[in-house]
């Protein structure tokens, strides 16, 4: 069965949330690249990841490219655990400026270098400003 990712959206204060639950393909391990189905405006501030009950392969890698193919998370998503939580601060590197994106950006969610057929990933993006349902 080829791999999924579902989104659901939330508020949690100022802070709204994108959260992908992503599937691995059940033959190869692949994510979908997968853009982001609504727009997004404001600052990335955060990512967190938590591995499912079949977890990735360690060391998996998470990418939020932009229409440019620059990524938004500026290499936070590299090298996620294969069985622990984690969370990340998303800055430019060597500041304490958050990368900020426009709702007519187009962001595609990136998982890579997992060979664990059915593994899980949920992703969090933690946004300062709105999410819209274009």
């Amino acid at each position: 069965m080829a791999g999924t990712v579902t989104f659901i959206y939330d508020r949690q204060g100022p802070i709204q949330v994108v959260t992908a639950t992503c599937t691995a393909d059940s033959s190869d391990g692949s994510y979908p690249a997968t853009a982001i189905p609504v727009g997004i405006s404001g600052l990335i501030r955060a990512l967190a990841t938590n591995p499912g009950a079949t977890a990735p392969q360690a060391n998996y890698d998470i990418t939020l490219p932009d229409g440019d193919a620059i990524d938004i998370l500026q290499g936070v998503g590299a090298n996620r655990h294969t069985s622990n939580s984690e969370r990340a601060s998303v800055i430019y590197s060597g500041t304490a400026v958050h990368p900020e994106v426009s709702k007519s950006d187009t962001l595609t969610l990136t998982l890579t270098g997992n060979n664990v057929n059915s593994a899980i990933s949920v992703v969090k993006i933690y946004v300062e400003g709105t999410i819209d349902p274009t």
